[in-house]
């Protein structure tokens, strides 16, 4: 009889269990496709949104503009963040080690892309402006603000905090941003102005101040130690869709059709560089939603992901790094030979877009095959030693940079002419 009565409530037990959406443990670990998806979208917009907004602004622009305003960076912060409860080296020093390496990698790249070639384009030229360009060494990009983003979280674990202290640290990081961009007089010195951009909106470049974008990060924490725990993805997802997907279109279109007195204009860099209240909110969302489209699609294609869904979701630092510099030192090689006239009618951009998708995936191949060659796995003492010239490089661009300006390149002037941009002193 007991026999009986224990089968009984096991075959419950499991009934229960297959019905639940949430287990108590951590039960979905492992690799999840639909963050591949995501990825491989991310991928191709972010090599044709650059590649448009140097060469063509066209129709087409126009589109993967709107789309990469849709997800925005906050998708890769979101993962990142949902990373973070994934990876197995999630104690404070092993954050605080990755920042570090995040952070050195973001200044290789403003040096490389930025600094270098401008330097080189005013000797040849005699033209300031490429000075003011190479300036953009200091910009807070998206490599830069996740290096600091994870030096910041490995204090807030040092101390200790929940992932809900977290996040309301993080919300209360993004609510203060706003009205302080808006209040905050920022400093005469632009080389100031251009280091307090990585942390808050100043008049200099700063895309991914981390006041503003923090929370991404924290709420793709909080929702990782969620994800971890979901037990039935298939029902999860479908309540998502079901609910999230009507949910997300209807704000989506309030917000880019309505103007709101307490928020920046939807299609604006204040919006962007700000993301403020609802707009975090709304990011989230999206991505959310758009993770579970994502993972359906993967159950269409009966599981079997696409090569190259693989290969961008593996690869994307790869891929946003050697698109946006080719991209970058093509542009600075055309204002060389043409003067400061932008390219924007070059012809057949969207063939160019798609050959760079290809050109990167062709270069990260050789490496991967052939060279073996990454900054982020150097090992000590080479890291030690190729890190220190990184910064020894950036402070040395910095100073024989800073001096002989007469304007600074930033995103509120398009980075034009000298005329457009003559409040900045040194």
């Amino acid at each position: 009889m007991e026999d009986k009565e224990s089968k009984f409530k096991q075959k419950k037990d499991t009934k229960i269990d297959k019905n639940c959406i949430f287990s108590k443990e951590n039960v979905n670990t492992g690799h999840q496709p639909e963050f591949d998806y995501l990825k491989t979208i991310l991928v191709v917009l972010i090599v044709l949104c650059h590649f448009y907004e140097e060469f063509s602004k066209n129709f087409v622009f126009e589109i993967v503009l709107f789309w990469s305003w849709i997800f925005k960076a906050g998708s890769l912060m979101m993962l990142m963040g949902i990373g973070m409860k994934y990876t197995r080296h999630h104690e404070p020093k092993d954050y605080f080690y990755r920042g570090t390496t995040l952070f050195t990698l973001g200044q290789y790249v403003n040096l490389i892309r930025d600094a270098i070639p401008n330097i080189i384009a005013f000797w040849a030229t005699g033209n300031k402006n490429f000075l003011s360009r190479g300036m953009l060494i200091m910009q807070a990009d998206i490599l830069s603000f996740a290096g600091i983003a994870f030096i910041f979280f490995s204090v807030l674990k040092k101390m200790k905090l929940s992932d809900n202290c977290i996040l309301i640290i993080a919300i209360i990081m993004n609510a203060v941003a706003f009205p302080l961009y808006k209040i905050m007089k920022p400093p005469k010195s632009f080389l100031l102005s251009q280091i307090l951009g990585y942390f808050v909106l100043t008049d200099a470049e700063a895309f991914f101040p981390l006041c503003s974008y923090f929370i991404i990060v924290a709420f793709g924490y909080w929702i990782g130690g969620i994800y971890l725990k979901i037990s039935n993805k298939d029902k999860f997802y479908n309540k998502i869709i079901i609910f999230g997907l009507p949910v997300v279109t209807i704000c989506l279109y309030i917000r880019i059709n309505y103007g709101f007195p307490m928020l920046p204009d939807f299609y604006t860099f204040e919006h962007y560089c700000l993301l403020p209240g609802p707009d975090w909110v709304i990011t989230c969302m999206t991505n959310i939603v758009a993770l579970g489209i994502f993972y359906k699609l993967h159950k269409i294609l009966n599981e079997k992901t696409p090569e190259f869904v693989i290969h961008a979701g593996k690869n994307l630092n790869q891929y946003y790094i050697i698109s946006y510099v080719s991209t970058v030192h093509f542009q600075t090689c055309i204002l060389v030979s043409k003067g400061d006239e932008y390219p924007f009618t070059m012809k057949n951009t969207t063939l160019y877009g798609f050959l760079l998708i290809i050109f990167c995936r062709v270069l990260i191949d050789i490496n991967d095959k052939y060279i073996h060659f990454t900054i982020i796995t150097l090992k000590n003492p080479t890291r030690k030693i190729v890190f220190a010239l990184i910064w020894i490089l950036n402070v040395i661009c910095v100073i024989y940079i800073y001096p002989k300006l007469e304007a600074y390149a930033c995103m509120w002037n398009n980075y034009l002419l000298p005329s457009h941009n003559d409040e900045y002193v040194n």
